[in-house]
Protein backbone atom coordinates (compact mmCIF):
# COMPACT_ATOMS: atom_id res chain seq x y z
CA UNK A 1 0.00 0.00 0.00
CA UNK A 2 1.10 3.25 -1.05
CA UNK A 3 1.49 5.65 1.88
CA UNK A 4 2.38 8.49 -0.37
CA UNK A 5 -1.44 9.87 0.21
CA UNK A 6 -1.53 13.60 -0.35
CA UNK A 7 -4.78 15.28 0.07
CA UNK A 8 -6.19 17.77 -2.68
CA UNK A 9 -7.12 21.02 -2.35
CA UNK A 10 -10.32 22.97 -3.91
CA UNK A 11 -8.45 24.34 -6.64
CA UNK A 12 -6.00 21.46 -7.13
CA UNK A 13 -6.19 20.63 -10.99
CA UNK A 14 -6.98 16.72 -11.71
CA UNK A 15 -6.62 15.19 -15.31
CA UNK A 16 -8.69 11.55 -15.71
CA UNK A 17 -7.18 8.93 -18.17
CA UNK A 18 -10.44 6.77 -18.77
CA UNK A 19 -13.10 8.48 -20.89
CA UNK A 20 -15.73 6.36 -18.80
CA UNK A 21 -14.86 8.02 -15.73
CA UNK A 22 -16.56 11.20 -16.64
CA UNK A 23 -19.99 10.77 -15.25
CA UNK A 24 -19.82 13.98 -13.44
CA UNK A 25 -18.13 16.65 -15.51
CA UNK A 26 -17.59 16.12 -19.47
CA UNK A 27 -14.58 17.00 -19.54
CA UNK A 28 -11.22 15.66 -18.57
CA UNK A 29 -9.53 18.23 -16.67
CA UNK A 30 -11.29 19.92 -13.96
CA UNK A 31 -10.62 20.72 -10.32
CA UNK A 32 -11.88 18.91 -7.21
CA UNK A 33 -14.35 22.22 -7.08
CA UNK A 34 -15.47 21.85 -9.87
CA UNK A 35 -16.11 17.95 -9.48
CA UNK A 36 -17.65 18.85 -5.54
CA UNK A 37 -20.13 21.36 -8.00
CA UNK A 38 -20.90 18.64 -10.27
CA UNK A 39 -21.86 16.09 -7.80
CA UNK A 40 -24.27 18.78 -6.19
CA UNK A 41 -25.68 19.39 -9.46
CA UNK A 42 -26.08 15.92 -10.42
CA UNK A 43 -27.69 15.19 -6.95
CA UNK A 44 -30.43 17.76 -7.24
CA UNK A 45 -28.36 20.82 -5.94
CA UNK A 46 -28.45 19.12 -2.69
CA UNK A 47 -26.84 22.28 -0.46
CA UNK A 48 -26.03 19.28 2.44
CA UNK A 49 -23.79 18.02 -0.22
CA UNK A 50 -21.93 20.97 -0.83
CA UNK A 51 -21.82 21.40 2.88
CA UNK A 52 -20.46 18.14 3.68
CA UNK A 53 -17.04 19.01 0.74
CA UNK A 54 -16.71 22.48 2.19
CA UNK A 55 -17.19 23.00 5.56
CA UNK A 56 -17.60 19.80 6.79
CA UNK A 57 -20.40 18.75 8.96
CA UNK A 58 -20.71 18.33 12.74
CA UNK A 59 -19.89 14.85 13.92
CA UNK A 60 -18.56 12.75 16.63
CA UNK A 61 -16.01 10.17 15.73
CA UNK A 62 -14.77 6.92 16.99
CA UNK A 63 -11.40 5.79 15.85
CA UNK A 64 -9.48 2.60 17.20
CA UNK A 65 -7.68 3.29 20.19
CA UNK A 66 -9.14 6.47 21.01
CA UNK A 67 -12.24 7.85 22.79
CA UNK A 68 -15.10 9.41 20.97
CA UNK A 69 -14.28 13.31 19.57
CA UNK A 70 -16.48 15.84 18.61
CA UNK A 71 -15.48 18.17 16.08
CA UNK A 72 -16.31 17.87 11.47
CA UNK A 73 -16.65 15.45 8.94
CA UNK A 74 -15.70 16.69 5.67
CA UNK A 75 -15.46 14.59 2.48
CA UNK A 76 -12.16 15.34 0.58
CA UNK A 77 -10.26 14.27 -2.48
CA UNK A 78 -6.89 11.74 -2.20
CA UNK A 79 -4.35 11.33 -4.79
CA UNK A 80 -2.47 8.63 -4.74
CA UNK A 81 1.20 8.75 -6.54
CA UNK A 82 2.47 5.20 -8.41
CA UNK A 83 4.60 3.88 -6.37
CA UNK A 84 6.75 2.73 -9.10
CA UNK A 85 7.24 5.74 -10.10
CA UNK A 86 9.35 8.32 -9.02
CA UNK A 87 9.23 11.68 -9.25
CA UNK A 88 11.44 14.49 -10.79
CA UNK A 89 14.17 15.30 -8.56
CA UNK A 90 14.91 19.41 -8.24
CA UNK A 91 18.32 19.07 -8.86
CA UNK A 92 17.71 16.69 -12.48
CA UNK A 93 18.46 19.89 -14.49
CA UNK A 94 21.74 21.34 -12.06
CA UNK A 95 23.08 17.34 -13.01
CA UNK A 96 22.93 18.21 -16.86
Amino acid sequence: MNKNVELLNQEDVIKVKNEKTKWVITHSTFTVNDLTSGLTQKFGGNEELMKWSKEGVEANVLVEGKSWRQGKVRLSMEFIPDENIEPPSLLDDFRK
